[in-house]
């Protein structure tokens, strides 16, 4: 019969819902003892051996050669030959390196990734697990997954005995600087560590907030306060006409530093009487540097009379040397 080549494994997700690495798989075994089972019955003596066996594209890869001296073997070899059987298996001891990261695992898998196995023996087989079949030994040769029914896998892939559901992300580990093969336990940890310091600033963020506002709401208080005094007092001083008081006290509302400033640049206006006291003072002034005699000569010693009297008598008693009477 001419050569037939088959994909002993490859690394696509099981119909158990797991998948094994190429590169993890120790072929050392093996290839010292290449046997070709049928349906890995160890029992029974094998029906070919494997050559060539060869790694490609992620594939394991490896010629068959049967035993056409034995007729159960020959029968295989037959079928092959004509397309009845095209699948083969690998037979491997139990997973020695498992992981669960994000980045390895694909659609549908459930159960984390085998990234070191090794291999034991392959088989023709009629129906594989993931369609390239599998089946795990133990140490005593004793298959640990029933191809029918898959018992034991749950244990073989997961020390807690339950189904990978929930995927250990490699980009949550990196943000919570932890390994990719950190427990559930220490990942629990750091998000809860996480969570606790968010509460933390949450917290201390609406305490920060509440005391901001209640110092705003006094600062407010105060100005409106203080509006209040700066509005009264540019009313009375004649700065600000009353009717405008209402205005004013809106413009504070609304901008307190610039309604301020703008009150404090009006001039205070004068009263009649501080206006009348300055012409008076500017008008003796004039007089109170002239003496008796130019204010004669002036005619103007009854201005200085009527308007300031005792200037008057000091300039009378400096001229005749007694006090007039007034």
């Amino acid at each position: 019969m001419s050569k037939k080549t088959f994909v002993l494994h490859d690394e696509t997700v099981n119909t158990y819902g797991f998948r094994m690495l190429t590169s993890g798989a120790d072929l050392t075994e093996f290839r010292k003892n290449p046997v070709m089972l049928l349906n890995h019955n160890d029992y029974d003596l094998p029906i070919g051996r494997w050559e060539d066996i060869r790694v490609e594209d992620g594939r394991i890869l490896a010629d068959a050669v049967f035993d056409m001296g034995d007729p159960r073997a020959a029968a295989v070899a037959r079928k092959v030959e004509e397309g009845f059987i095209r699948m083969a298996s690998v037979g491997a001891w139990p997973p020695e390196e498992k992981s669960d990261a994000y980045d390895l695992m694909l659609p549908n898998q459930k159960y984390p990734t085998v990234t070191k196995w090794t291999m034991r023996e392959a088989s023709i087989v009629t129906i594989g697990a993931n369609h390239n079949a599998l089946v795990f030994y133990d140490r005593d040769s004793n298959q640990l997954i029933d191809p029918a029914k898959g018992d034991n896998l749950v244990r073989l892939m997961d020390n807690n005995n339950q189904p990978k559901t929930t995927k250990k992300m490699s980009v949550l580990t990196g943000l919570l600087n932890l390994q990719d093969s950190a427990s559930e336990a220490q990942i629990t940890e750091a998000v809860q560590s996480v969570l606790r310091d968010r509460d933390r600033i949450k917290a201390e963020n609406e305490s920060l907030t509440a005391e901001i506002d209640r110092h705003n709401n006094e600062k407010r208080e105060a100005q409106k306060v203080q509006a209040v005094s700066l509005t009264d007092a540019a009313i009375k001083d004649g700065r600000l006409d009353a009717r405008g008081r209402d205005g004013m006290l809106a413009l504070f509302d609304k901008d307190f530093d610039s309604a301020k400033a703008m009150l404090e640049s009006i001039p205070q206006r004068q009263s009649v009487s501080a206006m009348l006291g300055q012409q008076h003072d500017t008008a003796l002034s004039d007089i109170r540097d002239k003496s008796w005699d130019e204010l004669d000569k002036a005619g103007r010693l009854l201005e200085l009379k009527d308007k300031a009297p005792d200037l008057y008598k000091e300039k009378f008693k400096a001229r005749f040397g007694v006090e007039p009477k007034l």
